[in-house]
């Protein structure tokens, strides 16, 4: 694609270091500010390179649909190597078409009670009165569903947390202070990278190794051994090794940031909170069922505005492979650019009283009526696989939660822009038995 049009404008600077400490600082508020000055489509100097930015549906919306032109990074090979996430043309393709028929909404259904049941034995050991790490609370239940539901194995406490941690150093390579520097310059972020992502592919060695290479259930853990024994389905072991380390970190970390905002905003607004928890009394009698999930509206309500105002996923990053023109302007080849999901989630001109968490926002209008303006999933072919899992997963465990307890949160929610929306600060919720 080629075009005439002018560069993208860039917002105020210093010398030399362009927007690096202002981005490094501020993120968030350094793109806020650029838009309002200088429009959807910016350049971000960072010690000599570009990285351009799209904040508007449209532009977000032309570059997910065309993924010719807007290709993945090569930092998602670094973390993930040959995984769905991180690869592009036809080897996406023959990985998405393996994979995606487990993650149908018909199949992950079939799991909703096995989901619930997971929540159930882990919350079981909270105590009236007691202050909960919720942040860690759900990545461990988030990591005892993916092994339960999608890998087929079941895991202790021990090993769910040393996963964990593994796991959530894999977004230290996009933390700003480090992102903004050259590959080269070792910064103690990118040495826990490092070590988290050496571990949990040696963790994924091991799942590999004790599943054999005939696999006798229907996980996802077993499709991928089938794969890898199968010398016609031209998966080599390096490539399904690298579907394992993929899928245990985005299988688990979104969704548990998502439901440790939502925990959080429920704790924190007592008029959301007395809406879910009649809706709970009124839709559930026992352990919640498929259908008891479908029919709570107003938690999915809740979803979505979480999914708005605190997308797990910030920033979508892309690559272009030509010159295109985008929004009046050109942005060369080979320029990185990041589709800036954070901040069209919370732009007054998409959304009413943008920073207010207002499920009741949900209504009138559902997330594909908002196109675009709305993209915790991507959009596209590209649009996450896991998606139907992660909802339906929010649900079951939010349920169950707020069947057993009441959740008291207080203070501000500050987040930390890393490969996702790290929170800031550890989040902690007292809770209490409910009658």
């Amino acid at each position: 694609m080629t075009g005439t049009n002018s560069i993208p404008p860039t917002p105020p600077g210093m010398p030399v270091l362009g927007h690096t400490t202002a981005f490094a600082s501020d993120p968030f508020g350094f793109v806020k500010q650029s838009v309002e000055s200088v429009g959807d489509v910016f350049r971000m100097r960072l010690l000599g390179t570009d990285v351009y930015f799209l904040a508007h549906p449209d532009y977000v919306e032309t570059a997910l649909l065309d993924r010719e032109t807007f290709a993945k990074l090569d930092d998602f090979r670094v973390a993930f190597g040959e995984a769905l996430l991180s690869v592009d043309g036809e080897q996406w393709q023959r990985q998405r078409h393996a994979m995606e028929d487990f993650f149908s909404p018909t199949r992950i259904h079939e799991y909703a009670e096995t989901m619930t049941g997971v929540t159930s034995a882990r919350i079981d050991g909270w105590e009236a009165g007691d202050t909960i790490r919720i942040d860690d609370e759900m990545r461990a239940i988030a990591l005892h569903n993916l092994f339960e539901v999608v890998l087929g194995q079941s895991l202790t406490d021990d090993a769910v947390d040393e996963l964990a941690a593994a796991a959530h150093a894999l977004n230290l390579w996009f933390k700003p202070t480090s992102w903004v520097l050259p590959d080269w310059v070792p910064t103690p972020a990118r040495y826990r990278f490092q070590r988290g992502a050496d571990e949990l592919r040696e963790q994924a060695r091991t799942l590999l190794a004790e599943h054999g290479d005939d696999p006798t259930d229907d996980s996802l853990l077993a499709t991928l051994a089938a794969l890898r024994a199968d010398p016609d389905s031209a998966f080599d072991r390096k490539e399904v090794l690298d579907q394992v380390v993929g899928m245990v970190f985005a299988g688990h970390e979104t969704t548990a940031l998502a439901m440790t905002y939502a925990l959080h905003q429920i704790g924190s607004h007592p008029t959301v909170a007395e809406r879910f928890y009649a809706e709970l009394d009124d839709v559930i009698d026992g352990q919640p069922t498929i259908s008891d999930l479908q029919d709570l509206e107003y938690l999915e309500q809740i979803i979505n505005e979480t999914l708005r105002l605190y997308p797990p996923v910030h920033a979508i990053p892309r690559v272009t492979t030509d010159r295109v023109e985008i929004g009046g302007h050109t942005i060369p080849a080979d320029a990185q650019v990041l589709l800036s999901v954070w901040n069209m989630h919370r732009d007054p001109r998409f959304y009413e009283t943008p920073l207010a968490f207002d499920p009741n926002r949900w209504e009138q209008v559902t997330p594909r009526e908002q196109g675009a303006a709305f993209v915790p999933f991507g959009a596209g072919p590209r649009i996450c696989i896991g998606r139907h899992f992660a909802r339906l997963e929010m649900k079951a465990v939010l349920a169950a939660i707020g069947q057993q307890y009441h959740l008291d949160a207080s203070g501000d929610l500050e987040v930390d822009p890393q490969m996702t929306s790290q929170p800031a600060d550890p989040i902690s919720i007292r809770i209490e038995t409910r009658a």
